[in-house]
């Protein structure tokens, strides 16, 4: 190879590697001597969106006064260069070509008749619309849009992605989903993670046969791929995680065995030994009611009937045992366990009569906040007319404080003597029109049955008015 070939295939090494040809280092096939001839070319801008159009500039210099350039394309991934046009150059040897390429392409113009060229690189960017929204039970739905050439087919990739809280945590995986062709042209990732409230970011990452067609420069560290990158934000639910930490405090003050936990108004679980687990007392005839309700709709009865609603309103509005023993011998164990899985619970046991089930706080504050969704439709007033209408004596604790901050309450308690002294539990779901959330809160080894109703009711305070 000449000269010249090594200076021709060394500058389009380095129009390969920088993705363009700087002004006035066009490639040529003859000495560039200061009379000889050459072609100068270059992109403006190199890089475009795609769908928008760049400039192709260059220049002649030629002694013999020749002046028609051939205007060559060559789309990734990069085949064979096609003649796409042609252009005589003004006098003063200068030339144009406006060009709109909808992938990564190189151009290259040739002096006719002649094989002296020179070559530059556009790079194209894809569009891309990136959409977070909140979901219940604080959760983050990541959707990014690709927009690409109508040829390409990105769908059933798989995508890994990972996400850090705030704006300097680090990022961890959060495991892969499957890239879905929406359309030709677009293609759709998407994920949805449970993440702490406030800022997150995250990463996404894929390969695709022709993923190298646009330009990347959103590519995370160590995608070997498509890469897409971004930001969001969850929103705090109520009771604020300062009111939480005000609850805690609270809490640490009394005596007895305690544990609370909240299910906030975006669906956060927060409290204080939130699973440890608790002789339940009254507080499974909640359980009792929506299992045998869920049992009424599974046979195909849609309304209440008399006979039902005979033990079902005593074991909820006077907490009634005897009915709520017949309940159980109704549903039996089974259904329980079954509303338990439903519900999502992870501590609940039962060994012996209903009144001995085991309960944590966290089951119980998730159960009465999703119980609307685990109630038949058909029974759901039913189950909130009793929920919310206990003998006025059983309504202390969180009803007594909540209702004056004009929250509709529904909620069951239970209280029994134990070997560590007294028990005491609530739980509830407090609505108002702008939120709602669900709290738990359990008591035992109280020095009376006083005591613990005022570290209920306290906590409940503690909840509605810090900020």
């Amino acid at each position: 190879m000449g000269a010249m070939g090594r200076l021709q295939g060394a500058c389009i090494a380095i129009c390969l590697v920088a993705g363009v040809v700087a002004e006035g280092a066009a490639a040529a096939t003859a000495p560039q001597s200061a009379g000889g001839p050459n072609v100068r070319l270059v992109a403006s801008p190199r890089q475009v969106q795609e769908g928008r159009a760049t400039e192709l500039t260059g220049r002649i210099i030629d002694p013999l006064g020749r002046q028609l350039v051939l205007l060559f394309r060559s789309a990734y991934p990069y085949p064979v260069a096609t003649q796409i046009g042609s252009r005589l150059a003004a006098a003063d040897g200068s030339f144009s070509f406006r060009v709109t390429p909808d992938r990564n392409t190189r151009y290259r113009v040739t002096l006719a008749g002649t094989a002296i060229h020179a070559v530059t690189q556009v790079g194209v960017a894809g569009s891309v619309k990136t959409t977070v929204r909140a979901l219940p039970l604080g959760r983050a739905r990541v959707t990014v849009v690709v927009y690409h050439p109508r040829d390409l087919r990105w769908g059933g990739a798989r995508v890994a992605w990972s996400f850090a809280e705030g704006f300097h945590g680090r990022f961890s995986g959060q495991g892969a989903t499957s890239s879905r062709q929406a359309s030709p042209g677009a293609t759709v990732i998407s994920q949805t993670v449970t993440l702490p409230a406030g800022h997150f970011r995250f990463r996404a990452c894929f390969r695709a046969r022709g993923d190298g067609a646009l330009l990347d420069a959103g590519d995370p560290p160590g995608c070997r791929g498509r890469g897409y990158s971004g930001s969001g934000s969850l929103p705090f639910g109520f009771p604020s995680p300062r009111a939480i930490s005000a609850a805690a405090s609270y809490f640490a003050g009394r005596a007895g065995r305690t544990a609370f936990a909240v299910v906030d108004s975006e669906g956060r679980v927060s409290g204080v030994h939130e699973h440890w687990t608790f002789v339940s007392a009254s507080v499974v005839k909640a359980m009792l009611l929506v299992a045998y309700l869920r049992k009424l709709h599974a046979q195909g009865q849609h309304s209440i009937d008399g006979y039902s609603n005979s033990f079902l309103y005593p074991m909820i509005n006077q907490s009634d045992n005897s009915t709520a023993t017949t309940t159980w011998s109704i549903v039996g164990d089974g259904r329980l366990y079954a509303l338990a899985h439903a519900a999502g619970m992870t501590d609940f046991s039962i060994v012996g009569i209903w009144a001995n089930a085991q309960i944590s706080a966290a089951d119980q504050a998730r159960f009465f906040f999703e119980m609307d969704s685990l109630i038949p439709r058909e029974f759901v007033g039913y189950a909130r007319s009793l929920l919310s209408t206990i003998v006025g004596y059983e309504s202390w604790g969180i009803p007594a404080v909540a209702r004056g901050h004009r929250y509709a309450v529904f909620f069951k308690g239970g209280w029994r003597g134990t070997a560590l002294g007294q028990l005491v539990h609530q739980i509830a779901r407090l609505e108002r029109p702008d939120h709602s959330f669900a709290m738990a809160v359990m008591t035992d080894a109280d020095p009376s049955m006083g005591y613990g109703i005022g570290t209920i009711e306290g906590l409940t305070n503690v909840l509605l008015t810090s900020r």
